[in-house]
């Protein structure tokens, strides 16, 4: 091998010893992204959108609520959420508990259209555009249109119910 072929393959060696250097340090090397106004959404939107999904999914469950089933239906809707919103939600479930099942009143929840308003990669806030149709004692229908923000955290269970506001 010459001098002059040394020194070209030295060369590129080196050239790609910095790219690779340079592409690790982009990939590992920064932290993550804050969301901000300006920036909201700091993940893909495949994912962002999964998790939206998701928390469609679990408020058309948590606020659909039938009083023949209403023991099974807390724990299904529990199972969807981290701890301390299970209990939070047991808690209030307990106290409406006799009153549905006394009035016979069952509400079934549609969602009628959702979208994220802040997603990092650990944690996701949904709008969601609900509407609910209600009976009571073997009385008419009523209905009603709703909207909750969900936040969904990512868990080692998948997506998770962490908080719901509703409005």
């Amino acid at each position: 091998m010459s001098r002059r072929t040394g020194v070209v393959l030295g060369s590129c060696a080196l050239v790609l010893a910095a790219a690779v250097g340079a592409e690790a340090w982009y990939l590992w090397g920064t932290s993550s992204p804050t969301p901000s106004a300006a920036r909201p959404v700091v993940i893909g939107d495949i994912s962002a959108q999964s998790a939206v999904d998701t928390a469609a999914t679990d408020a058309a469950v948590i606020f659909t609520t039938p009083w023949r089933r209403y023991d099974a239906h807390l724990t299904k809707a529990t199972s969807l959420m981290t701890g301390d919103m299970a209990n939070r939600y047991r808690t209030s479930a307990a106290t409406v508990r006799g009153s549905v099942v006394a009035s016979r009143t069952s509400t079934t929840t549609r969602v009628a259209a959702s979208g994220v308003v802040q997603a990092t990669s650990d944690e996701v806030q949904a709008l969601l555009f609900l509407d609910q149709r209600t009976t009571s004692g073997g009385g008419p229908p009523s209905y009603q249109a709703r909207r909750a923000l969900v936040t969904m955290v990512h868990t080692d269970r998948g997506w998770l119910v962490a908080n719901v506001q509703t409005r």
